[in-house]
């Protein structure tokens, strides 16, 4: 992750991609998985203990002001897949030995999903990158540094780039993988169950395929040239889970 690349500018929406160009994301991301799962069973790579101030939920101003932002426009069920989405993320990377700007972090996974909200659904463009200029905006407003802004436009524009986000420095790879774990049970297995069960038992799942999966329909639907419409066509709201353990959802 040393040699990753850095936020250091804002990525702008590619569109949607080609089918062999997903395709071959999604293949890639498969193998990387199964390498993966297969390296910690054998004991080539290690998985570090978390603990809860890894996961913590910052108590900070800025965090405060983020939460009420996207409580103003998302949806009960949407706020809980962002506080899910940012707990998953942080003790993936804890599990790594990762070091993360929690409240960057934090900051990104609460504000991820904007353009998903009513207000700004049919925003013109892809709605990673509405929400990313959105979340940009509002930290510019609530006076952050501009490296701190573009962190977080560039987390929540690339959280749905499979193949790509992984690259990033840790606060853009772990709200993809984070997100990912939500929608399709990515790397669930690296969290132990116990903490998993608490986790949904705090922020809870229920309803959660039938609720989200029209939100990205209608992303595909009405913006046809999305990035997420690439995805949508290659069968992406088919493999959102509706558990991740037993009974969660």
């Amino acid at each position: 992750m040393n040699a990753s690349p850095q936020a250091t500018t804002l990525i702008s929406d590619p569109g949607k991609p080609s089918t062999p160009t997903l395709i071959t994301r999604f293949l890639g991301a498969e193998i990387r998985g199964q390498f993966r799962a297969l390296s910690i069973r054998l004991g080539f790579r290690k998985l570090y203990d978390a603990v809860p101030d890894d996961w913590n939920i910052p108590d900070s101003e800025f965090a405060q002001q983020a939460t009420a932002a996207a409580q103003e426009l998302c949806p009960d069920f949407m706020i809980r897949h962002c506080f899910r989405s940012y707990c998953f993320g942080a003790i993936l990377a804890a599990r790594s030995n990762l070091k993360l700007d929690r409240e960057t972090f934090f900051i990104a996974a609460m504000l991820h999903d904007l353009a998903l909200s009513d207000k700004h659904a049919d925003d013109p463009g892809s709605f990673e990158w509405v929400g990313a200029k959105l979340a940009y905006d509002f930290c510019l407003e609530v006076e952050q540094q501009e490296r701190r802004a573009a962190t977080i436009h560039n987390s929540i524009a690339l959280h749905t780039s499979l193949g790509i986000a992984h690259r990033y420095e840790p606060e853009i790879a772990m709200l993809h993988f984070g997100t990912a774990m939500d929608l399709f049970g990515m790397r669930a297995d690296e969290i132990p169950s116990d903490l998993l069960q608490a986790l949904l038992r705090e922020y809870p799942r229920s309803e959660f395929k039938d609720e989200f999966s029209p939100c990205l329909a209608h992303q595909a639907d009405s913006k046809p040239t999305c990035h997420i419409a690439g995805a949508v066509g290659v069968g992406i709201l088919e493999r959102i889970r509706a558990e991740l353990v037993p009974g969660d959802a």
